[in-house]
């Protein structure tokens, strides 16, 4: 489906450089005491403005809880993407756990 891609990962160098960037990732961007004071900074930045928007897609409700607040309960809005919702520290906590417990990129230097 990615041509490109699938081209440049079979080249075993560029693929190692890869894996070591996706690990680096993983180690130190997805590590919530990094990604949530920098999330919370942007999340407070713009709440305000949220809370006026008159056509969001989601309540207000919603956007507060999610940065950390875990899933919204049903009826809240998830708007397009429905009810299923994570909170972005849900998400980088089991993307993490995923990428770091991933063969490839555990071998990765």
């Amino acid at each position: 489906a990615k041509p490109l891609l699938s081209k440049l990962l079979a080249v075993p160098a560029l693929k190692a450089r890869y894996l070591g960037y996706v690990r680096d990732l993983a180690m130190n961007w997805l590590d919530w005491n990094k990604l949530g004071p920098l999330a919370r900074q942007y999340h407070d930045l713009i709440a305000a403005e949220v809370a006026r928007d008159t056509r969001k897609l989601a309540s207000t409700e919603a956007f507060a809880k999610s940065l950390d607040g875990g899933t919204p309960a049903a009826g809240e809005g998830g708007g397009f993407r429905g009810p299923r919702s994570i909170s972005l520290k849900q998400f980088a906590a089991e993307r993490r756990a995923y990428l770091l417990d991933h063969p490839e990129v555990k071998a990765a230097k």
